[in-house]
């Protein structure tokens, strides 16, 4: 059986549990044609169906074969069911959205070795990562919404905290709103992650580390960066004020 390659940040291999290495041994002496049929249905660990996706895909797309993918996204969405729950129904797809497409390049690159050693930490980690993203784009206080231009992406609570950033004084609420949607472009998705996971979520930057998969030297360089690149548009606000004047 192939061993797994992954390793957790403390540098330690991922190992199957005992009891998914025993029932792939199993499988792996049925018919292949039962050992998918099986699988798809929901009667194997999912640990062994990502093994099976992995390990015995064939040369050509088939019908048995896919059926294995739609049950591992099937597995996947009810493992972070519980996850969403009390999310708005918009917010759940937008998470559900994130998760498959980042599950879909871990596929493509086979990227699974967490998803053998444990399912529900693999699905666990798409979906924080995918929740905080949606949250971070998406909540809202209708205090804040005086903030926002018309039709503008930004949500209340990003034009709060991307303006506190800057850690700049009184100004114009025509010049708030052009320095909030200037800022937000600025900064990268890893960056508004970083800025989520510690500013709003309270997490340390080793926590927040690890819920992005990075080290926490890394999210403490994006947090540094997008105060660098709020603080740069804040002072470039008076200059462009006087070049208008």
């Amino acid at each position: 059986m192939k061993p797994l390659a992954g390793s957790n940040k403390q540098g330690e291999r991922y190992v199957r549990p005992d009891a998914v290495t025993a029932e792939i041994e199993a499988v792996l002496e049925w018919p292949l044609p039962q050992s998918f049929a099986l699988a798809a249905a929901g009667n194997l660990r999912p640990q062994t169906l990502v093994y099976l996706m992995r390990n015995c895909k064939p040369n050509r797309p088939t019908a048995r074969y896919d059926a294995l993918i739609v049950a591992f996204f099937s597995r996947l969405q009810r493992a972070g069911a519980p996850m969403t729950r009390g999310m708005s129904d918009l917010d759940r797809e937008r998470v559900d959205d994130l998760v498959k497409n980042k599950a879909l390049k871990l596929i493509e690159t086979d990227r699974l070795d967490i998803f053998e050693m444990s399912f529900k930490l693999g699905a666990e980690r798409l979906y924080l990562t995918a929740k905080a993203a949606v949250r971070l784009r998406t909540r809202t206080e209708v205090s804040r919404e005086d903030l926002i231009e018309p039709g503008s992406d930004l949500t209340g609570e990003e034009a709060a905290d991307t303006l506190g950033l800057a850690k700049g004084g009184s100004m114009p609420l025509a010049e708030a709103r052009a320095m909030l949607n200037q800022i937000y472009e600025m900064l990268t998705e890893k960056e508004r992650l970083a800025i989520f996971y510690v500013q709003e979520a309270g997490l340390t930057e080793k926590e927040a580390a690890e819920q992005m998969g990075c080290t926490d030297r890394n999210v403490r360089y994006l947090i540094t960066s997008a105060s660098r690149k709020a603080r740069a548009s804040e002072e470039s606000a008076p200059r462009q004020r006087r070049g208008k004047e």
